[in-house]
């Protein structure tokens, strides 16, 4: 539970020299508590080069998401991101300090997200999209966004940013059972048209 993710986050922040770390509390009583404490440790690991992170099924809430998109944000040598939310409520406000924090990481290569099932909405969306065009080394990216109430603004924000990913190579992304409409996909399939490095 929270106890021990808290001791973990204190320790997280005395190892200076990490540069990859996995994480996995999926479907325990992890909640925003033990969350802010990692968030707050992994700010400290500067030399960060890979970071996989799974709170599917726990209690992770937006105070939590926010602490993590914080520290993430200060991690200017991450190459790597996997974040798992999976039917969690970290909402539109820990969907958007996660998309600020990303947008920091301009040597990002990799990307893989999920929100599925959570409480996210357009502004969570049109947050990650903006942070999403400043990466523009990103060559793989996985999003899902199943079971979100994401409309077609979250959807045009995410075409927008991108279509500034010149060296994309490889998208996923998934939007079933959203709000998304003609328009958001219209914006996303415009997007992808401009990226002449895309394989798949």
């Amino acid at each position: 539970g929270d106890t021990g993710a808290v001791a973990i986050g204190s320790g997280l922040g005395k190892l200076e020299q990490l540069q990859q770390i996995t994480m996995k509390f999926n479907d325990t009583q992890v909640g925003d508590p033990g969350a802010v404490a990692i968030g707050s440790g992994l700010g400290k690991l500067e030399q960060l080069q890979q970071i996989t992170m799974n709170f599917n099924g726990t209690k992770v809430g937006g105070e939590g998401a926010v602490s993590i998109g914080s520290g993430v944000g200060n991690l200017k040598q991450l190459q790597k991101v996997q974040m798992y939310f999976h039917g969690t409520a970290v909402g539109d406000a820990g969907a958007a300090a996660i998309g600020s924090g990303l947008g920091k990481l301009k040597q990002l290569q990799q990307i893989e997200m999920n929100f599925a099932n959570t409480n996210v909405g357009d502004t969570g969306a049109v947050a990650i999209g903006s942070g999403l065009g400043n990466l523009k080394k990103l060559q793989q990216i996985t999003m899902s966004w199943n079971g979100t109430q994401v409309g077609d603004a979250g959807a045009v924000a995410i075409g927008s940013g991108l279509e500034k990913l010149k060296q994309l190579q490889q998208i996923m992304m998934y939007f079933e059972r959203t709000q998304v409409g003609d328009a958001g996909a219209v914006a996303i399939g415009s997007g992808l048209e401009k990226l002449e490095q895309l394989q798949q």
